[in-house]
């Protein structure tokens, strides 16, 4: 069996296809002294994003790697099929690369598997010399559906020359898919190269690999240390290490060197199996959901279980209960609403802040943090305080006497998401509790949310200072400059009266 190593391709997940200079010429060095066949650098694509060098690859560093690796191996990149609008589109995206490109791969469901065909047997006319292969996603939905691996077999292009079953969702044992590829082997009518990729949502990707390869299939993909979207990959180097009698050298510095560099990037971003993970797999969700619950909205995976567990509800049909009973906040349109964030900042100027702001302008503490250092400040204020909480924040405040600490401060409404409200949970002021059916929103985005609702058409923030210096921090600022975009988009205006990193209008305050 073959290995195709895809850490680049598929660990841009993680790093937004950023990999530094250093990082992929050690990748290089170490795969061209073992034994992988194929290497996935990235994606092909010219679409508008702010993806790095990996996603959008190009003539050099495709060169840069072929005269890094050895001769008998092969760089591939992925095409997302998704982006491709026509095959003139395609073919500017080859025309410069053919010749340092050994092959393509492109990620379909078995629905789209027609209307590929007729994109590959274009490129398979003009790029004779380029290898044309196929990931066949969603398995664990079709696995046992024999007259659709039937029909797929019928229907597949000649031109293909590795088609390879992707377990999408983590799920599959190696029994279903040792079962499987025997079948597989049975319908195969042009006798197409089988791969196989499976994701570690249940810590199964390796032995699944190794059914694989019992079974029959002639590739499989891999990363090192697994790195690879939510979840992640079988790891490369266990792989290996299965086979090491074919892997002289596969104790070598280089390979303890890079695994090292890896193993530091997986303590910060934290891909690999887990109960979350494992969960969603086994529910129909596919890691790219629970990953970005647990990445960008920062959930612990207990939370980002019952949270996906929810999502069968529609973004647009949030219910917020007893939102007007917030009388105050309900008639500030003259007065719009101050939101204030969580930075430290408001410790500084905060005193020097609360005594300029008119007092009928309502007051709104986005989350514990904000909520934290305003109890810090020891400022009192006559404005409305209006507290908002989303996801897991309620859990950060077990650490206080919440019912003596609201009192002190004089709380006049919370906003809280009913999923992660505890049952026990006590406010003084029960009618103005306001419960949303929404999971985990950004607090900027459910503000905003709660202002519409209110045909509140303007809001203030304040003390959104940011954190770029962790990597936690700066996915927090891109998911609040986010739900700024989200909520003017539903007709609120925002404008900022401190300085912030957020590309909104700042008033001088002052």
């Amino acid at each position: 069996m073959k290995i195709l190593d895809c850490t680049l391709r598929d660990g841009g997940y993680y790093t937004g296809w950023n990999f530094s200079k250093n990082l992929f010429e050690n990748y290089l060095k170490t795969v061209s002294k073992l034994n992988i066949s194929i290497i996935e650098l990235g994606y092909l694509s010219d679409v508008k994003d702010e993806n790095g060098l990996f996603y959008h690859l190009n003539k050099e560093i495709l060169k840069k790697a072929k005269s890094i690796i050895r001769k008998d191996q092969k760089v591939f990149a992925m095409v997302n099929f998704k982006e491709i609008k026509s095959f003139q589109q395609l073919d500017k995206l080859l025309f410069d690369k053919n010749k340092v490109l050994d092959g393509i791969r492109f990620a379909v469901p078995p629905s789209k598997i027609k209307d590929l065909n007729k994109m590959i047997n274009k490129i398979s006319n003009k790029y004779k010399d380029l290898s044309i292969n196929v990931n066949l996603m969603y398995l664990s939905k079709w696995i046992h559906n024999e007259k659709m691996i039937v029909k797929l077999f019928k229907n597949i292009s000649k031109n293909i020359d590795i088609l390879s079953f992707v377990d999408s969702y983590g799920a599959l044992t190696p029994a279903q898919i040792e079962k499987f590829l025997h079948q597989v082997q049975d319908k195969n009518l042009y006798k197409i190269k089988i791969g196989t990729h499976f994701h570690n949502n249940c810590g199964l990707a390796l032995a699944n690999s190794l059914a694989a390869y019992e079974a029959g299939s002639d590739v499989t993909d891999t990363t090192f240390t697994g790195m690879g979207r939510g979840a992640g990959n079988a790891e490369t180097e266990l792989l290996l290490a299965n086979f090491s009698d074919k892997n002289n050298k596969i104790s070598g510095f280089e390979l303890s060197n890079l695994l090292e560099i890896f193993y530091e990037m997986k303590k910060k971003m934290n891909w690999g199996s887990s109960f979350a993970y494992a969960f969603a797999a086994m529910n129909g969700f596919s890691q790219s959901q629970m990953m970005e619950l647990i990445q960008n909205r920062r959930l612990d995976p207990g939370t980002a279980v019952k949270a996906i567990s929810n999502q069968t509800k529609k973004r647009d049909q949030i219910k917020l209960r007893n939102i007007k009973n917030l009388v105050k906040l309900k008639n500030s349109k003259k007065n719009s609403p101050i939101l204030i964030g969580g930075a430290p900042s408001l410790l500084d100027y905060g005193d020097y802040f609360f005594d300029k702001v008119d007092n009928l302008r309502p007051v709104i503490l986005s989350g514990s943090n904000a909520l934290f250092n305003f109890i810090k400040l020891n400022k009192k204020i006559k404005n409305p305080l209006i507290l908002i909480l989303s996801g897991n924040e309620v859990k950060k405040m077990s650490v206080f006497k919440i019912k003596n600490i609201l009192n002190k401060i004089k709380l006049y409404g919370i906003i809280a998401e009913k999923e992660f409200l505890p049952k026990n949970f006590k406010f003084y002021n029960k009618k103005n509790l306001v419960t949303s059916s929404s999971i985990a929103l950004n607090p900027l985005h459910l503000t905003g949310l709660v202002l519409e609702s209110l045909k509140i058409k303007k809001l203030s923030l304040a003390f959104f200072d940011g954190n770029p210096e962790s990597e936690k921090g700066r996915i927090v600022m891109q998911d609040t400059q986010d739900s700024v975009e989200k909520i003017n988009q539903i007709g609120v205006k925002v404008h900022t009266l401190t300085k912030s990193y957020l590309k909104v209008k700042q008033e001088n305050f002052w």
